[in-house]
């Protein structure tokens, strides 16, 4: 039975009991709101073991046969707290069997029976709370969850000192009679009260940093759905623009040059094939402008089958090289592929120190409607301005 000089011991044990119960209630009312949340049930079940165990000696001062029920059940919690991180981490578990959890809760409870059967929770009761906290935190601490869970390291470390606790105890009963341990139960039972009342915060830190992380992560596809072309995998038109400014801003006034292309009869692989294969058709010119352009370099589905590029740094000699670097490697991906032969026309312009990129695409517009004019599958580059083109130069471009 209970045997304490401080006599307010009894009532500490119930305000802690209440304590308990009060946390219990709060997590399992928090937690039943969030049904998407794994392991939920296994620590609300463990929240409440652990109360009812807790108000159970309390309320019978630690005599037997309540106080060994509530005893069994502070036994409980750590497997409950273990199992709920399983399921709610359950990509990345813990490496130990969860088999070697349920042996070890096991054995421990088998210890506090026959332990309660003759008497109070006792020395063997202490050394079954340390063992089974013990193994929790070595279970919890080797989950890889704890590298990156600030809420989950926090209930490693709060396990682990229940642990300290209950071994100091158990310690201590060893040198009182271990039929009658005293106060060392009493302050097992203590450290059990706080460990589950902080428990409940733990928790709730996981399942706020879940619930964080899963809005950053919105937030994330969000902007990728907003920036990005889903067939073609490149900038949109709206993206394209931010993304070029920013390269034109960085790069100090120095030349640029702007080319703007399509597929040629492109419609007509559509009406002909099927959208499926114009998809395809959009997919490989897509790959093939990432593969052949420079880290700086910026590339955007305009719209339709037509893709503009921003080329820093470059003058219209290069950019025409870079057309034609573009064309040959979707010729070529396009034969070992087995797609229908595509051919490209290009508008190429050099951007002016006082141009803005919007005048510097219209005008390579014009140059790429030009080349159509001209036959298709070519390059055509132009100078001028945009009242007044001049085009300077047209290069055939692969196979027509």
């Amino acid at each position: 039975m209970l045997v304490a000089a401080d006599v307010h011991l009894p009532t500490l044990m119930l305000a802690a009991a209440g304590v308990a119960l009060l946390c219990a209630a709060v997590t399992s009312a928090m937690l039943a709101g969030q049904p998407q949340v794994r392991g939920r049930g296994a620590w609300s079940a463990a929240q409440w073991l652990a109360a009812v165990g807790l108000a159970a000696f309390a309320l019978t001062g630690g005599g037997a046969p309540a106080s060994t029920l509530g005893a069994v059940l502070l036994l409980a919690w750590p497997g409950l707290v273990v199992f709920g991180v399983r399921r709610f981490h359950g990509r990345q578990p813990p490496p130990i069997h969860p088999g070697f959890d349920a042996g070890v809760l096991a054995i421990a409870l088998l210890v506090a029976l026959a332990d309660g059967a003759t008497h109070a929770p006792g020395t063997a009761w202490l050394g079954a709370m340390t063992v089974v906290h013990a193994h929790a935190a070595w279970v919890l601490f080797g989950a890889p969850a704890r590298r990156h869970s600030a809420a989950l390291r926090r209930l490693v470390a709060l396990v682990g000192s229940a642990a300290a606790v209950h071994g100091t105890t158990w310690v201590a009963s060893l040198v009182h009679d271990p039929a009658v341990p005293g106060a060392p139960v009493a302050l097992s039972m203590l450290a059990s009260a706080l460990s589950v009342a902080a428990m409940a915060f733990a928790t709730m830190g996981m399942t706020h940093e879940r619930a964080v992380d899963e809005l950053r992560e919105s937030r994330r596809r969000l902007r990728y759905l907003a920036n990005i072309d889903m067939l073609t995998q490149v900038p949109n038109r709206r993206h394209f623009g931010e993304l070029a400014r920013r390269v034109l801003q960085s790069a100090g006034g120095r030349s640029a040059a702007v080319l703007m292309f399509d597929i040629d009869h492109f419609k007509r692989i559509n009406d002909e094939l099927g959208h499926a294969a114009g998809d395809r058709a959009l997919r490989l010119v897509a790959r093939c402008v990432q593969e052949t352009l420079r880290a700086d370099d910026v590339a955007g589905r305009h719209g339709g089958d037509e893709f503009a590029l921003l080329l820093p740094r470059t003058d219209l000699r290069d950019a025409m090289a870079v057309a034609t670097r573009i064309v040959q490697r979707a010729q070529r991906l396009a034969r070992e592929h087995g797609t229908p032969q595509l051919s490209l026309s290009f508008g190429v312009v050099q951007m002016r120190d006082d141009e803005s990129l919007d005048e510097a695409l219209r005008r390579a517009d014009q140059a790429l409607y030009e080349a159509k004019r001209q036959g298709r599958g070519r390059a055509v580059s132009a100078d001028g301005d945009e009242l007044h083109p001049v085009f300077v130069e047209s290069r055939r471009l692969g196979l027509v």
